[in-house]
C-alpha cells in the first residue's frame, strides 16, 4: 500500500511504502550503532560504556532506537511540549525493529514511566503511554500503566549532573498495586544517565521483578542533556 500523504519532517509529497517519513528523511535518521548492552549509551567499541563498567544500571539492558540528536531531538520535543503525537509512530517503528532483533524473550508487560499528575495535568497526555500505545500495535503485549506512581514532583533533570539526578528522583515512585510480573520493560521517550530508570528498576526489583529493561525513542550521548 503507497502512502502519498506528506512527510512528517519535510514535508515532500511522494510514493512511499508504510512510512510516515520519506525516504531521505528517514535515511538521516540517527540510528543507533555500537552501544553500551547495559545503558545502551553509543560506543566506539564493544563493552561496557565508561559509565556502566564501574557501577552498573539497576535495569538489565536498554534498547534505543535512536541517538538523541538532530532531528530526532526537536521531534521528541514536538512529541511533548507541541503534542505532536503523530510523530511517535514512525520513531516506534524502528525501537520495535530493534526489540525484535534484540530480544530473546519478550517481556510480559510494558510499563510507562510515570509523570507526576501536576505535569500530566499541564501536558495533558504521558508522552511514554502514547508511545506504548503504538508498540503494541505489533507487539502483542499487555500493558500495566496504572502499576506505578510518581509522587514527588522532582524538577526537570536536563540541567543537573548525573549524581543530582539521581537524588532528584530518589524515592520519586511508589508500587501503586501488588504485582505478579517477573519481566518487565520499562518504556520512555529519552534516556539520558538512566537515574530514572534506575531507580524504577530497584522499585520493581524489589517488589518481585527479576528481569527489567528500559525502551526508549532516544538515547543522549554522552555529555549531551536531553530536556525531559
Amino acid at each position: 500500500m503507497l502512502d502519498r500523504s506528506p512527510c512528517l519532517l519535510c514535508g515532500e509529497v511522494g510514493e512511499r511504502l508504510l512510512k510516515q517519513l520519506c525516504q531521505g528523511c528517514h535515511a538521516d535518521l540517527p540510528a543507533q550503532q555500537e552501544q553500551c548492552p547495559y545503558c545502551d549509551a553509543p560506543m566506539s567499541a564493544a563493552g561496557l560504556c565508561a559509565c556502566c563498567f564501574p557501577h552498573p544500571p539497576a535495569f538489565d539492558s536498554c534498547i534505543a532506537a535512536y541517538i538523541y540528536r538532530y532531528p530526532i531531538d526537536l521531534m521528541i520535543k514536538k512529541i511533548k511540549y507541541q503534542a505532536r503525537l503523530d510523530l511517535i509512530q514512525p520513531l516506534s517503528e524502528t525501537l520495535i525493529d530493534r526489540v525484535r532483533l534484540e530480544c530473546v524473550e519478550l517481556p510480559e508487560c510494558l510499563v510507562p514511566v510515570p509523570l507526576h499528575p501536576a505535569r500530566f495535568r499541564q501536558r495533558g497526555f504521558n508522552q511514554a503511554q502514547e508511545i506504548i500505545r503504538a508498540l503494541v500495535k505489533k507487539l502483542a503485549l499487555p500493558i500495566a500503566g496504572d502499576l506505578l506512581k510518581r509522587h514527588k514532583a522532582t524538577t526537570q533533570q536536563y540541567d543537573l549532573s548525573p549524581s543530582q539526578r539521581r537524588i532528584n528522583v530518589y524515592k520519586a515512585f511508589s508500587i501503586v498495586k501488588s504485582m505478579s510480573y517477573k519481566r518487565i520493560a520499562l518504556v520512555d521517550d529519552v534516556v539520558t544517565t538512566g537515574a530514572t530508570a534506575g531507580e524504577l528498576a530497584r522499585l520493581l526489583k524489589h517488589n518481585g521483578a527479576e528481569h527489567v529493561q528500559l525502551w526508549s525513542l532516544a538515547q543522549a550521548p554522552p555529555g549531551r542533556q536531553a530536556v525531559t
